[in-house]
């Protein structure tokens, strides 16, 4: 990037005839764009922290009933194999409703001991000792527990719930090491520290009534779970949360504890004790398995001519320079845009480096480097010709969702639209041949842009209908979505599902997607559209019942369950179906929900909303937002 470096005496080596240096192609540091190093003492603060798991579990009464704290009970017991193996990796498990209950899981007690603690507005946490101990000394203690957890609480008549001061107990035991809190949450928490209140039926009188402060109800309601999270991110604490409700739990509010953190929240609505625990027990599963890393500090630095903006993602950040992660794993994005501020040489290069220090789940600390020279150009049309439209439309989502807790959603799309078509006006004007006006000209690596800027508009964050909930999960999921799942969940893909069987072996698995539009769609046909969220399963209402009867095991769609499990019969289309959706998962690392929309029903009006080429209500089809969008950029240019 343009400076220079003092290197120590040993570094030193010969250039061969070719002018590079004798051992390039033998230091990794020298020949490849990303880089591991081993971290030295001086880059050590304390000793590598373990690898620390602490459960978190609703037992109040809307939770014991709706079964969602069976489900999280046995996920987390299917998952203790999962854990990272070796003397480091620590756990404990905490329940509450009300009040808190502890659990001392020493092996000597012939059951663990439960410890209650009823101050829920100012916080401890009952002995130092035994609430955190070695994977090894109590799994089978830990198993038996979570085993009988459920039916201790099955009688269980409190509905309150205090997430916010059980989260500050189970940070107070973590607090000596830091680690991961995983909390399982099912309504709304009521009392104790960051209770929170119904803000949804004001929220529905307000948006219907075209309210222009609507979006503060995407706002945390106060500073109380920010301060607590920020708390949480200084002691290396990573707060994931599972949503498993059936009503209004104030995402926006809860959300800031992941975000700060580094984890994210899961959302099962409405929580189904039938379809939901498998996908509980895989979303836990790969939480803990997936690549990551502890304790992290990341820095990115640029080349002279570029300064760093600003960053945007899960995480807490204390100096201007760097974001600190006290968790980093395989499925988060960080964001760095750059303010160019002085002028570029021709034909000269500009580096980038981004710099990772972190621990990983075995207690090794690491410096991972990885380095990118990209040339510069004076040629505008160098530019669009090499324009990367995912990650540039992904920029635009996540600009998107910042800007949906502070403005009205008009605004928002309206800013989402322009931004497109100033894109599009600048190549119009300074890249594009002289021709006709009547032309709309798309650079040939962005002509999807303005369909992709259509389904934005049209998505659960934006659009006018849909619950406060559902559109604060989605602002979430977005602050740290990779730029590969940020296209799907605003532009999902669509399968036929009714002819797999006639495709060959030979063929990929997944057939072409079919176009999103109400054209595709027959009479007689079965589509999965999914986002790498969720399936919708389109059921149309001339459809064969032997096909309905092989891949599903029903004959008619009456009595259907809306969250569906997808079983595989001993036929081959259902093979084929199960085959398709278990890839889907495996490229979106996301155990798909699958949910069934038919022909006449609410499910099959909010499938047809989501083929984002037709028209909608209070929304321009495929076609007519492309006029639109020429006829901005012809006002423009006149």
């Amino acid at each position: 990037a343009g400076f220079s470096n003092d290197t120590p005496r040993e570094y030193l080596c010969n250039l061969g005839p070719d002018g590079r240096r004798r051992d390039a192609d033998d230091r990794p540091e020298l020949c490849r764009g990303t880089v591991e190093f081993i971290a030295t003492k001086e880059f050590l603060v304390r000793e590598p922290m373990p690898a620390v798991y602490f459960f978190l579990v609703d037992v109040s009464m809307n939770a014991i009933q709706t079964g969602a704290t069976a489900a999280a009970c046995s996920a987390i017991s299917q998952s203790l194999s999962d854990l990272p193996e070796g003397p480091r990796t620590m756990v404990g498990i905490a329940t509450f409703d009300s009040t808190i209950h502890f659990y001392s899981l020493k092996r000597a007690q012939q059951q663990p001991l439960m410890l209650i603690v009823p101050d829920i507005q100012d916080v401890y946490t009952p002995l130092q000792m035994d609430l955190i101990l070695p994977v090894s000394e109590c799994r089978d203690s830990l198993e038996q527990l979570l085993e009988s957890i459920p039916s201790m609480f099955e009688n269980n008549r409190v509905a309150d719930s205090a997430f916010g001061a059980a989260m500050k107990a189970g940070f107070l035991a973590m607090k000596p090491t830091g680690g991961k809190l995983l909390v399982f949450q099912s309504v709304l928490p009521s009392v104790g520290t960051g209770s929170l209140s119904a803000r949804e039926t004001e929220g529905r009188s307000n948006i219907s009534s075209g309210d222009k402060e609507a979006h503060k109800l995407l706002q945390p309601v106060d500073k109380t779970l920010k301060t607590m999270a920020l708390e949480f991110a200084e002691y290396q604490v990573c707060v994931d949360v599972f949503l498993t409700t059936q009503s209004y739990t104030d995402v926006a509010s809860i959300s800031v504890v992941p975000s700060t953190t580094g984890g994210r929240v899961y959302y099962y609505f409405p929580f189904s004790a039938l379809s939901d625990p498998a996908k509980l027990f895989n979303d836990l599963r790969w939480n803990i398995t997936r690549p990551q890393g502890l304790e992290a500090v990341m820095r990115v630095r640029c080349s002279q001519g570029l300064q760093v903006q600003d960053y945007s993602g899960n995480f807490c950040k204390r100096v201007p320079t760097d974001i600190d992660l006290p968790a980093i794993d395989s499925d988060k994005t960080i964001m760095v845009s750059f303010k160019h501020d002085d002028k570029f040489q021709e034909n000269s290069e500009c580096g980038f480096q981004c710099a990772l220090l972190y621990t990983t789940v075995y207690g090794q600390r690491r410096i991972r480097v990885i380095n990118i020279s990209l040339p510069c150009t004076s040629m505008l049309s160098n530019l669009f010709r090499c324009a990367d439209l995912e990650a540039q439309f992904t920029y635009v989502v996540k600009q998107a969702a910042n800007g949906i807790p502070s403005s009205s959603l008009s605004q928002v799309r309206d800013q989402v639209t322009s931004t497109c078509i100033n894109i599009l006006q600048s190549y119009r004007q300074y890249c594009a041949s002289v021709s006709s006006s009547g032309q709309l000209i798309l650079p040939e690596a962005l002509k999807l842009l303005p369909l992709y800027t259509l389904a934005l508009t049209k998505s659960i964050g934006l659009r006018n209908d849909g619950r406060l909930d559902d559109r604060s999960y989605w602002v979430s999921i977005v602050s740290s979505v990779s730029v590969s799942l940020a296209v799907p969940l605003v532009f999902p893909r669509m399968i036929a599902l009714h002819d797999l069987t006639s495709r060959d072996d030979e063929d990929p698995l997944i057939p072409n997607p079919l176009t999103l539009n109400s054209e595709n769609i027959q009479d007689n046909g079965i589509y999965l559209l999914e986002n790498g969220e969720d399936g919708f399963i389109h059921v149309r209402n001339a459809v064969n019942p032997a096909t309905l009867e092989q891949i599903f095991g029903f004959s008619s769609l009456a009595g259907a369950p809306n969250l569906l499990v997808l079983e595989q019969f001993d036929n081959v289309l259902s093979r084929k179906v199960n085959e398709v959706v278990n890839e889907i998962r495996r490229q979106r690392c996301s155990y798909l929900r699958l949910r069934l929309c038919q022909k006449g029903d609410p499910s099959g009006d909010f499938f047809r909303s989501l083929l984002v080429e037709d028209k909608a209500p209070g929304g321009l089809s495929y076609v007519e937002f492309l006029v639109h969008v020429h006829r901005q950029i012809q006002s423009k240019m006149t």
